[in-house]
């Protein structure tokens, strides 16, 4: 077997390791990681290898191909038919075109690197190595077309798979054809890929205020003030890990802390800071959570606003885990820290803020996204009236 498993720092690694004869008798060996840990690629990569090694004698095509040229004899007459090349001209051989799984090694190399936040590369790393790459891995990147595109969405269908995860499935390949035209390895996007299916938005959890009161009291000083942030300011869950001390400008009236704003100008997933989801922007400091973060005006200003017990800043899913703790004693167990922020972009809403403002407060991309919110209270606003009308006709 010349695809073997390996252990390397803790980690497994697929290794491709081939033994063979050089054309000039001299034994030769290629041993390296696989572009692109799956079998399935690594399988395919053997084989492009072992094609390579026996056509050129090496793993790998050679660059250029020298044309033998034999110079006529003095006064000789040319022979007919094609003139061979001129000395000292080089014919370029024809590449051998790259497979998917070629493509998504330098795709997953560079574009999901300098392109992606370190979130959307964990779902597209997720997408590519559990459906793309063992579907298409082997086959040629000219192969994946839209007819291959639509039998894969049909295959995904039949297994039940939710319309938003085959969605998902079907731009990361959309993503990586792009990069393909981009590199010249295909002329254009392939045409006929399948349309995106239309997906039902999900319901919006937004507990009540006297569940964000419970909330609030029952927390802790450190969660406290991690969930104020998301409540009062909808910062997610990202944008508070990065926020820092200079982030915050608190404004005093009378010796009070009544207000300010805060900056959003990172974010921080999986240890990796990033630009935040849609931009830098600023938010005003509601009254309620002004006093919270009145301490953090101590220390150094690279300082993080929130932290754990430890002091440190929370990490991928502390923010999570802390909200479920305290959750469960409250009857939110069931919840999402999210909720929080959707809670702040109704309290803003409530408060006569203009859309658009919320929007922007938000970091909503989509002014659709914000009316979302709306819709919601809305229907808040509709059962308040039928309660009182209830209320009314029953005194």
């Amino acid at each position: 077997m010349t695809v073997r498993k390996a252990t390397r720092r803790g980690q497994p690694r697929l290794v491709i390791d081939i033994v063979f004869t050089k054309p000039d008798g001299t034994p030769g060996r290629y041993r390296k990681d696989a572009q692109v840990q799956t079998m399935a690629a690594a399988r395919a990569e053997e084989r492009r290898l072992l094609s390579l090694i026996a056509q050129y004698g090496e793993p790998f095509e050679p660059a250029e191909t020298l044309a033998v040229v034999v110079a006529p004899k003095a006064g000789a007459k040319p022979a007919n038919g094609p003139k061979p090349p001129m000395a000292g001209v080089v014919e370029q051989s024809s590449p051998s075109e790259k497979t998917f799984a070629d493509v998504v090694a330098e795709y997953k190399a560079s574009f999901m690197i300098t392109d992606l936040k370190p979130t959307s590369r964990r779902g597209y790393a997720s997408v590519l190595e559990s459906t793309l790459l063992p579907r298409f891995g082997e086959d040629p990147i000219s192969k994946v077309e839209g007819a291959a595109a639509s039998a894969l969405d049909v295959d995904l269908s039949k297994r039940q798979r939710a319309r938003a995860t085959r969605n998902n499935i079907q731009i990361v390949l959309r993503s990586v054809l792009q990069f393909a035209v981009k590199r010249k390895y295909l002329a254009d996007l392939p045409a006929n890929l399948p349309r995106l299916k239309p997906v039902e938005q999900t319901l919006l959890e937004i507990p009540s205020d006297e569940q964000v009161k419970k909330l609030l009291d029952t927390a802790n000083e450190l969660h406290r003030r991690a969930f104020a942030l998301m409540v009062f300011a909808g910062l997610r869950p990202n944008e508070l890990r990065a926020l820092r001390r200079k982030d915050v400008k608190l404004r005093r009236e009378e010796g009070a802390t009544v207000g300010g704003f805060l900056s959003i100008r990172e974010g921080r997933s999986y240890g990796e800071v990033h630009t935040p989801k849609t931009g830098q922007r600023e938010i005003p400091i509601a009254p309620q959570l002004a006093p919270l973060l009145a301490p953090v005006e101590e220390g150094p200003r690279d300082g993080h606003v929130a932290v754990n017990k430890r002091g440190t800043p929370w990490g991928q899913f502390g923010v999570d885990r802390a909200f479920k703790r305290v959750g469960k004693r409250i009857g939110l167990e069931e919840w999402s820290v999210y909720c929080l922020r959707h809670y702040a972009i109704t309290l803003w809403l409530r408060a006569g803020i203009p859309v658009h403002v919320v929007q922007r407060m938000a970091g909503h991309k989509h002014l659709s996204t914000t009316q979302r919110y709306v819709h919601h209270l809305k229907e808040d606003l509709d059962d308040a009236a039928r309660r009182m009308a209830a209320w009314n006709s029953g005194g």
